[in-house]
């Protein structure tokens, strides 16, 4: 550490060069927890130092340092550094840049924070309605499985205690055979769906893990692999208007589509893939319609 940093008291804003151990030490900036997602605040450790929450540029990605893991980035250090030869990282080029004038890039940052959150947020509490209503469903469906069958009208009130004693036997024998087993209780709903909905629906799981999840975080390292899962569904032909309601795979896409930010969408356009299968999915449930009417 510096002469300058031993002696210089952290604050949000301070450009700083932060070491991670097993990696090199990196330009980033400190953040106040307001511009920092829940997500990633929720990961913060416990412990007695205080910690520095640090967002690295130039892919904002996020880490927790103490005072002692960083020093304070000046003016001249970044210039002497871009003034050497460009080296392998051009990351480390672009971070360096950044930092030289890191105002607008940051609030660039921010108000994808911001808008992201407001997303997950949204999100959750539409999801939490899905949820209710499925729940609400499944209810109706097991009340009206489980409900016995009235008894055949016109039963003599003068009946033999015989007659009655049968009767009372035949109803809850077609009671009990009215009734769920333990068995089509812990029935998982899947059971009811053929194999093309079921698979169908692992990819919307996939994605809405992958893109939708309740703590916000897309992780960057995963992306190749939903790459091959929009492939997947990009190459599926046989899509049914049956399997886009019962999967709802369609809202899955329409929310990755909104998503402010994806990584690596510059490669990868991800949003723009979902908007292009919810519009073909759309045309499919147009034609539906038309259809039927």
């Amino acid at each position: 550490m510096s002469s300058s940093s031993a002696a210089h008291e952290f604050k949000v804003g301070d450009v700083v060069l932060a070491k991670i151990k097993g990696f090199p030490s990196w330009p980033g900036i400190i953040m106040d927890d307001d511009n920092v997602p829940k997500a990633v605040r929720d990961e913060r450790p416990s412990t007695k130092s205080t910690l520095f929450t640090i967002r690295f540029f130039p892919t904002a990605d996020y880490h927790w340092v103490t005072a002692r893991d960083m020093t304070l980035l000046t003016s001249e250090d970044i210039q002497a550094f871009l003034a050497k030869p460009p080296r392998k990282s051009s990351d480390l080029q672009k971070a360096y840049k950044i930092a030289q004038d890191p105002t607008a890039w940051n609030d660039e940052q921010n108000r994808i924070v911001r808008e992201h959150e407001a997303w997950v947020e949204q999100a959750e509490e539409a999801e939490d309605e899905e949820e209710d209503e499925d729940a609400s469903k499944s209810s109706t469906r097991r009340r009206s499985t489980t409900q016995p069958r009235k008894r055949a009208a016109g039963t003599s009130a003068k009946a033999s205690t015989n007659k009655r004693a049968r009767a009372a036997e035949d109803v809850a024998a077609e009671a009990e055979g009215d009734a769920e087993t333990p068995a089509e209780k812990e029935r998982e709903p899947d059971e009811e769906l053929d194999p093309a909905t079921r698979k169908v629906r692992e990819w919307r799981y996939k994605l809405q893990r992958a893109f939708l999840n309740k703590g916000g975080v897309i992780v960057a390292s995963d992306m190749d692999a939903q790459d091959a899962t929009f492939k997947t569904v990009e190459a599926y032909t046989d899509m049914t208007v049956e399997q886009l309601k019962t999967t709802k795979i369609g809202k899955v896409m329409k929310r990755i589509h909104q998503l402010p930010d994806v990584p690596h969408d510059d490669k990868f356009h991800f949003r723009e893939r979902a908007g292009a299968l919810v519009k073909k999915w759309g045309t499919l449930l147009g034609v539906a319609s038309d259809e039927k009417a």
